[in-house]
């Protein structure tokens, strides 16, 4: 029920308040801020006694907790809202929330499936965000299974239905063309494929969005690799592995490492080359002689740097 009181409809504006001052802290990529704002307009809903605005928000707020950790009590509450389905954006944004969830522990069978049904949700809505954000998920789905033909279709369709008149984020625009820019790059395309990451780069450096600019260095790194243009390969993979600590994601580390490892040994600096896969080793202390391995195979050709 809802209780319609004066001080309910203070608390709910407050609410939306800090929901979208915590939405402006998760597009750049500054995740505890986020939540913890997310937190107090949380702590607001529940003050309004409105059920349907909790679940909305709360909603919302595990998006930014599905970045900053493990979210499992999150993950149960948002199956939770779906089962209730009191509202359809509500719903999409839990459908898309626990996609992301699930995509973040490498389970895309689960990923999968939710984003699907956040896709049959964004189509009830109606809004360009809701249904380029659920394109864009299935994009990163395919991507993981290297099926970049497939991704790269989808990340294109995601960056059409948000064009301009539609109202998104510059930001999430540049996401997406930066992992399409990726799959181009993964599909040899690396003149369309650079540019691409170049122009999302200069977009999220420009928003101030860092932890966001983690993946375009990372494919920036990768991408000058394929062409034989070491020192630029470099260059961009020193400022990923600067920044990997922004994102939580572990494997950033151990591609950058890879790559500038691989960046190294085949522009002929075998000391640096060294001391990357020497990093490199120490994080699989049950590969045994990794280094020597690395020296000898070139994986560039097989790397799926979002798998």
């Amino acid at each position: 029920m809802t209780r319609s009181t004066p001080d309910a409809a203070a608390l709910r504006s407050r609410s939306e308040a800090l929901r979208s001052d915590a939405v402006a802290f998760l597009e750049k990529g500054e995740f505890a801020a986020s939540l913890g704002q997310y937190d107090q307009a949380l702590d607001a809903a529940r003050g309004t006694g409105d059920e349907t605005f909790v679940d909305w928000i709360f909603a919302c707020r595990a998006a930014a907790a599905a970045e900053a950790g493990p979210a499992e009590s999150e993950l149960l509450e948002l199956k939770r809202i779906l089962l209730r389905g009191r509202d359809a954006q509500t719903s999409f944004r839990a459908a898309y929330t626990a996609a992301r969830i699930y995509e973040l522990r490498r389970d895309y069978r689960k990923a999968g499936f939710y984003a699907r049904l956040a896709g049959d949700h964004a189509a009830v809505v109606g809004d360009p965000l809701l249904l380029a954000g659920a394109q864009s998920t299935l994009g990163t789905i395919h991507a993981v299974d290297s099926r970049f033909e497939e991704a790269a279709e989808c990340y294109r369709r995601a960056l059409e239905t948000s064009a301009p008149p539609a109202r998104v984020s510059a930001v999430n625009r540049a996401v997406w063309q930066d992992n399409l820019g990726y799959c181009l790059l993964a599909l040899d395309q690396t003149s369309e494929g650079l540019a691409l990451v170049h122009e999302a780069l200069d977009t999220l450096e420009r928003a101030g969005a860092a932890a966001h600019t983690v993946y375009p260095l990372m494919d920036l790194c990768f991408g000058y690799l394929k062409c034989d243009r070491y020192e630029e390969s470099r260059y961009f993979g020193e400022a990923c592995l600067e920044r990997a600590p922004l994102r939580n994601d572990e494997t950033v580390e151990r591609n950058a490492l890879y790559l500038l490892g691989e960046a190294s040994h085949l522009g002929g600096d075998e000391d640096s080359a060294r001391d990357y896969f020497d990093r490199l080793a120490s994080l699989y202390p049950d590969f045994r002689n990794l280094r020597a391995y690395l020296e000898v195979f070139d994986f560039r050709n097989v790397i799926n740097l979002r798998s």
